[in-house]
C-alpha cells in the first residue's frame, strides 16, 4: 500500500563541477565513515568489501530515516535479483553478471513531477563528465507514473536504459520509495555507496572506476533473514452482513480513483477503510464515531473514507449536507473516491456504510458497521500490530507492494 508523495529538489549542474571538487578535496582531509543501520556481523562484510573505506559524510544525501536505513541495507552486498515484471526501455534486459566489472549506478526517478523528468539528463552530465565506458547507468523508474512513462520517453528519449518497475517489487527490495535515490555498485558487483547526492556521484564513482578489478572475486550475497514468531490476533466472531467475510484473509488491493483530501503515510499502521456515500443517512451519522477512533488512535491506526461517488456527485452530496452542517470539516480522517466501487466489489460488499480494519501484513482482522467498531476492540488490534511490527524487521520495507494482491 502506498499513500504518500515527496518530490525532492535537485541542485543544477552548473553548481556541480564547483561542489564536486570540494568533496573531493574534503576526503583527503577529515573524511568520515559511513555506519551501517545494522549488526555488527554486516559491519565485518562491508569492511571486507570496502576495505574499510571512508568517504565524507557531505556525501550523503538528507533522506527520511526510514529511505537512509532500507538504503543503506544493501551495502556491502549484491543487489536483490531483478524481478521479471521489469520493463525495459531503451535496452535488452542487462542481469547483474553481465555488469561485472563495471561500476553501476541505478538512479531512481518518476516522469510524474518536473523534478524527476530532469533526471535522466542531470544523470547523463555525470556520465559525460566521467566518459568512461566502464560506467553503466540505470533509469530506474518507480511505480508512480509508471502508466505514462513510455508518452514522456516518446517526448523526450532518456540517454540511457530506462527500467520501469511497474508493481514496485524491485524498487522495495532496494529499498527505494517515492523520493528519487541512487546505488553505485563496484566492479566486483557490491553495492558500495547509497542515497548520495547528484554533486558526490563523479568523485565516488570515479573511486570505483581507478580500483583494479580481480573477476575472481564473487559479489556478497545478503544473509536470509531471520523468521520471527507469529503475532496472536484477537479473532472476532459474528456474522458479517451485505459483504464476503474477509476476516484472516488479505484484503482486497488497495485502490482510489482520486483523492479529496492529502494522502495519508500508513506505513507500519492499522487501516481503517470506511466505505461510504454522501446520499447514506446511516455513513453521516456514523461520522463522529470515525473521527473519535482516529483521533484516539492517531499513533497507530490511519483511517480512510472511501466514497462511490464520482467527484460531481460528491460535490453536489457534500453541498446539500452543509444544510445539516455536514462540511468537508466534519472529517477529521482523509477523504478518497472511486465511484468503480473497485475495492468494495473485490469484498462484495453490498451495503454501506462498512469497515474494513487491515494489520500492517494487509490482513482483515476486523469488518462490519463502523458503530460497531469500539475502541476496545480497536485497541486489541492495535497492541497486536504494534507485536507484528516489531518482530518483523522486514515489513517496514514493502512500502509499494503492500495492499497490492
Amino acid at each position: 500500500m502506498n499513500l504518500v508523495k515527496r518530490p525532492p529538489v535537485m541542485s543544477t549542474v552548473g553548481c556541480f563541477l564547483v561542489i564536486a571538487a570540494v568533496l573531493t578535496a574534503f576526503s583527503s582531509a577529515s573524511p568520515a565513515q559511513h555506519s551501517p543501520a545494522v549488526g555488527d556481523d554486516r559491519q565485518s562484510q562491508q569492511d571486507a568489501t570496502a576495505n574499510n573505506e571512508e568517504f565524507p559524510a557531505q556525501w550523503l544525501d538528507r533522506l527520511p530515516k526510514q529511505d537512509r536505513t532500507l538504503l543503506d541495507e544493501n551495502i556491502g552486498y549484491a543487489p536483490p535479483q531483478q524481478t521479471d515484471d521489469l520493463q525495459w526501455i531503451g535496452s535488452e534486459p542487462i542481469p547483474w553478471d553481465n555488469l561485472r566489472g563495471k561500476v553501476v549506478v541505478i538512479q531512481s526517478w518518476s516522469s510524474r513531477n518536473t523534478s524527476g523528468r530532469t533526471i535522466p539528463q542531470r544523470l547523463q552530465d555525470v556520465a559525460t563528465e566521467i566518459n568512461n565506458d566502464d560506467l553503466q547507468l540505470l533509469a530506474l523508474h518507480t511505480p508512480d507514473g509508471a502508466d505514462t512513462v513510455e508518452k514522456f520517453l516518446g517526448q523526450r528519449a532518456a540517454p540511457m536504459p530506462v527500467v520501469v518497475d511497474t508493481s514496485g517489487a524491485f524498487c522495495d527490495a532496494l529499498g527505494v520509495y517515492r523520493r528519487p535515490v541512487n546505488i553505485v555498485i563496484d566492479r566486483i558487483g557490491n553495492v558500495r555507496y547509497a542515497g548520495l547526492r547528484f554533486a558526490a556521484l563523479v568523485p565516488a564513482v570515479q573511486h570505483l572506476l581507478d580500483e583494479p578489478f580481480d573477476a575472481r572475486t564473487q559479489p556478497t550475497s545478503r544473509p536470509k533473514p531471520t523468521t520471527a514468531g507469529p503475532t496472536d490476533f484477537p479473532a472476532f466472531t459474528g456474522a458479517v452482513s451485505h459483504a464476503t467475510d474477509l476476516r484472516g484473509r488479505k484484503a482486497p488491493e488497495f485502490h482510489v480513483a482520486e483523492w479529496v483530501t492529502a494522502q495519508p503515510n500508513a506505513t507500519d499502521k492499522v487501516v481503517v477503510i470506511d466505505f461510504w456515500a454522501t446520499w447514506c443517512g446511516p455513513c453521516i451519522a456514523a461520522i463522529p464515531h470515525m473521527n473519535e477512533l482516529a483521533g484516539q488512535f492517531a499513533d497507530d491506526v490511519v483511517c480512510i473514507g472511501i466514497s462511490s461517488e464520482s467527484r460531481s456527485k460528491y460535490n453536489a452530496g457534500m453541498n446539500k449536507l452543509a444544510a445539516r452542517n455536514v462540511t468537508p470539516q466534519s472529517f477529521h480522517y482523509p477523504i478518497a473516491l472511486d465511484s468503480k466501487r473497485t475495492m468494495q466489489q473485490a469484498a462484495k460488499i453490498t451495503g454501506i456504510p462498512h469497515v474494513l480494519v487491515m494489520s500492517s501484513d494487509w490482513i482483515v482482522r476486523w469488518q462490519g458497521h463502523p458503530s460497531q467498531l469500539t475502541t476496545q476492540a480497536l485497541g486489541q488490534i492495535v497492541a497486536a500490530n504494534r507485536t507484528l511490527v516489531g518482530n518483523n524487521d522486514d515489513l517496514h520495507r514493502y512500502r509499494w507492494t503492500r495492499g497490492r494482491s
